[in-house]
């Protein structure tokens, strides 16, 4: 009897492991039995119930689709001019967007954090005193983000300039704002606005500046560049 009882046994092992395959290097693999409609409607199933995870399950990144180039109109001095348009990505501040072709976009790092720089690129000549600076970082919260640039902007020779009047704020993506006048290094004058605002749980600051000549060609193109932003998906 004890023998029969050791050969069951052994049998029942025998079939337990073979149950399982080895891969060619020795390591364990088990195979669910699914077909790959089956698996689809298990994946399906995992999403219900999660608003969030519904909407992008299986859904790319829009930016990833976006078309490298484009034709669009910018309004100049109350009249629509056409533009040719490059697309710009910027993986460390989590957006594209699209840059008219006379100007001209970079990036920057530091150990404070992130840039995109974009300047009046006008006639192929690049203007240093016609630019947006968008930085984010590691801070969290509006009011630290406002301190901070307007630390930077002070440490660059710019003064603030307060507003006289409430008024609204002179871009609409912008939860707070301030302005700031300064001057070139040949004396020219140069004006700005500085642009607080939030995404995704980052906080950003834009710093828009430019030389008064510049005011009605040049803002209409970065009111533009960030009306064409396209977030990439966390």
């Amino acid at each position: 009897m004890k023998k029969l009882a050791w050969l069951v046994a052994a049998v029942i092992l025998l079939a337990a492991l073979s149950a399982c395959t080895s891969d060619p290097d020795g390591s364990m693999e088990t195979t669910t039995g699914t077909t790959p409609s089956e698996s689809a409607a298990t994946n399906s199933s995992v999403t219900n119930g999660d608003p969030q995870t519904d909407e992008t399950a299986g859904t790319p990144d829009p930016w990833k689709n976006l078309p490298a180039t484009k034709t669009d109109t910018i309004e100049l001095e109350g009249m629509k001019e056409s533009f040719e348009f490059t697309l710009h990505e910027s993986a460390a501040l989590g957006f594209s967007t699209y840059i008219a072709n006379d100007l001209l976009a970079e990036e920057a790092s530091s150990g404070e954090g992130d840039a995109m720089l974009v300047y009046a690129n006008f006639a192929g000549q690049k203007n240093e005193d016609a630019k947006v600076h968008i930085f984010t970082g590691t801070i969290t919260t509006i009011e630290e983000q406002k301190a901070f640039a307007e630390q930077v902007v002070k440490n660059s020779g710019f003064e603030i300039r307060e507003r006289t009047e409430p008024s609204r704020n002179r871009f609409e993506w912008s939860e707070s704002e301030f302005d700031i006048a300064g001057k070139s290094g040949s004396g020219e004058t140069i004006l700005g606005t500085v642009s607080i605002f939030q995404h995704g749980g980052r906080v950003y600051h834009a710093i828009v500046q430019y030389p008064v000549e510049y005011e009605e060609g040049f803002i209409p193109r970065i009111v533009k560049m960030f009306e064409d932003i396209v977030w990439h998906q966390a």
